[in-house]
């Protein structure tokens, strides 16, 4: 049995990688407006048309030395890295939830997951048809309750008639009201002080598309992880241009606000704290550090947004997160 599911988490694996080289020319040819089906791949320096061999995943960017074949210049190093994780994205979520209808739409909505994030990364922009292909998947991968999740199925009467729907369907339109609007009040509120959006409207079409599929419950964990995954990436870039403005006395604030943090949060952990007094001291400052540091920086982006906070789109944070959705829950 073991022998039979390894040859096909295989085929599985190559699977993914054919459909990551995919993956690729929708993400690129997306930006150039060129049609997914023709003209045949080719190099997008000299324009050359490539061979079958030319476009083996993985395997011809590592025979080519990262190089075009035909005129030597470098290969971006995102054609391998997405055919790499679509390839283990496929094979992990069919191990996880088997071959089921569970399987093929979270596999469809990991494609268009992929798909966001990669787009987001390179331009900073999303197209909107790829969130809404995820939301209507999404709405109808719970109208049905294809993940089996055993909810309470809610009987209503409409015109003289009874419709059952699951509960699955309730907290993915749910998922996608909030997801909308918790990120557009978050994008706007701040403008009301710094003039600007502090996210794009994308980030709200991804966050609604996300909702959606996962429903309101594990939306909010999606949230949280993707703020979690946004500030493990953008304090150590506001950091280090902190330094090399030399703008030290916000860089020292910061330093000390993320130290006594940690500190509190390990203190509070192993149960440091032997004295009351001393803890919400701590927390009090704690509070006054992070006011500055906030006044600070919405001072700065007000005034002089060149120096304010390098923009990092929260559309992958979001992804990342739902990858981790995709692989330890649901």
């Amino acid at each position: 049995m073991e022998i039979l599911q390894t040859f096909y988490l295989f085929w599985v694996f190559v699977f993914g990688l054919t459909i990551g080289s995919f993956l690729n020319v929708v993400i690129l040819r997306g930006f150039s407006g060129e049609s997914i089906v023709l003209p045949p791949s080719k190099c997008p320096h000299c324009l050359h048309k490539l061979a079958p061999w030319d476009n083996i995943p993985v395997l011809s960017f590592l025979i080519l030395g990262g190089k075009c074949r035909y005129c030597h210049e470098k290969i971006s190093i995102q054609y391998p890295l997405v055919e790499l994780f679509t390839a283990l994205s496929f094979t992990w979520i069919f191990y996880k939830y088997g071959l089921s209808f569970n399987s093929l739409f979270i596999t469809i909505a990991a494609a268009l997951c992929i798909i966001m994030a990669v787009c987001d990364i390179l331009e900073k922009e999303i197209f909107e048809i790829h969130a809404y292909l995820l939301g209507g998947l999404g709405i109808v991968y719970n109208l049905f309750n294809f993940a089996g999740v055993n909810h309470t199925k809610i009987h209503l009467f409409l015109a003289g008639h009874e419709i059952t729907i699951h509960q699955s369907f309730i907290y993915s339109l749910l998922g996608l009201i909030f997801g909308v609007i918790f990120m557009e009040a978050l994008s706007r509120i701040p403008k009301l002080f710094i003039g600007k959006r502090v996210f794009g409207e994308g980030d709200s079409y991804i966050a609604g598309a996300l909702g959606a599929f996962f429903g309101i419950s594990n939306l909010l964990v999606i949230l949280i992880l993707s703020f979690i995954v946004q500030g493990l990436i953008i304090v150590p870039i506001f950091l280090w241009k902190l330094f090399k403005t030399k703008q030290y006395k916000l860089l020292v604030s910061m330093l000390l606000f993320i130290a006594l943090a940690v500190l509190i949060g390990v203190g509070n952990y192993f149960g440091g704290f032997r004295s009351d007094i001393f803890y919400y001291f701590a927390l009090a400052l704690l509070i006054c550090i992070g006011y500055y540091c906030c006044r600070n920086i919405f001072t700065r982006l007000k005034n002089t947004p060149s120096q304010g906070l390098t923009y990092v789109p929260f559309g992958p944070a979001l992804i990342i997160s739902a990858f981790i959705i995709i692989f330890f829950g649901i």
